[in-house]
């Protein structure tokens, strides 16, 4: 096996696209460092036109397309969980059903991991309407180890389907967890918690895909109760200090009571910079 051998991980719900998906899944297939496997959890029940997608895609590549069937739909953590413990090899890319990586973004990430003897590796990403040439936002993100852990005090200090990290350091601090739209932020903060390092490319290697129905998520009544919740928890095992805990619930009731129509503003209007908003 080689050394750089790795399984990228998606989940697809019903609400994706297959045309989205395809797009999604060309990019990994086209990486310049290919995949040994794509590990695609299927959450619950989905969509003729999905389960025609994937099955194409498993019948074009069936040695590499690798489907893990839930009978049921589960949270995306509790999705995601089950599919690291079905992946094969030992780093894990993670990819979104409706996001597109460049074609060198795998090589100079295991690159970046390697030279930088890191644990995971992400990067910059832009955000697009329709298409990656309709690019709203760039989200950037602190670069090195150090700078990273001191970011993942207030906020997502890497984008999960930008990241690529090591299997044996998802499973020892105890993989995904069920947390409604921070399982990606819960899981970096118990690996930087047992001493895992982080690495963040300064440049785009992904493209994410968002809309009006991406904004509406992060609002309301549900979104504060989420976010309550999660502060709570992070406040109890100490990785949230007291001003942490006081600045990022503030900042998540400002988010849930601004309108959705300023929220969504971005996709009106040329691109700007942003880091992170949970």
């Amino acid at each position: 096996m080689s050394l750089s051998a790795y399984s990228a991980l998606l989940c697809v719900c019903n609400e994706d696209k297959s045309e989205w998906l395809s797009v999604a899944l060309d990019s990994m297939l086209c990486q310049t460092v290919k995949p040994d496997e794509i590990v695609l959890v299927q959450n619950g029940p989905l969509a003729d036109s999905l389960d025609a997608t994937i099955y194409r895609y498993k019948e074009n590549n069936p040695e590499i397309i690798k489907i893990l069937p839930l009978p049921d739909k589960v949270s995306v953590g509790l999705a995601l969980q089950q599919g690291v413990l079905a992946c094969s090899h030992g780093f894990i890319a993670c990819m979104d059903a409706d996001g597109y990586s460049v074609p060198t973004r795998i090589e100079e990430e295991l690159g970046a991991l390697f030279e930088n003897k890191v644990d995971m590796v992400g990067s910059d990403i832009d955000e697009f309407v329709e298409s990656t040439d309709n690019v709203v936002a760039h989200r950037k993100y602190p670069e090195t180890p150090e700078q990273i852990y001191r970011f993942a005090k207030r906020k997502v200090p890497m984008a999960h389907s930008s990241v690529l990290f090591k299997k044996r350091m998802v499973l020892a601090c105890g993989n995904y967890e069920d947390f409604y739209l921070a399982e990606d932020y819960a899981l970096f903060i118990r690996l930087l918690g047992i001493c895992a390092k982080g690495y963040n490319i300064q440049k785009t290697l992904v493209y994410k895909r968002v809309s009006e129905d991406f904004y509406e998520q992060r609002r309301g009544r549900k979104y504060f109760r989420a976010m309550t919740s999660f502060n709570k928890k992070f406040f109890k095992t100490k990785w949230f200090g007291y001003r942490d805990y006081v600045v990022r619930s503030i900042k998540n009731c400002l988010d849930c009571m601004k309108p959705n129509a300023a929220r969504g503003l971005v996709c009106n209007r040329g691109c700007v910079e942003k880091d992170y908003a949970r």
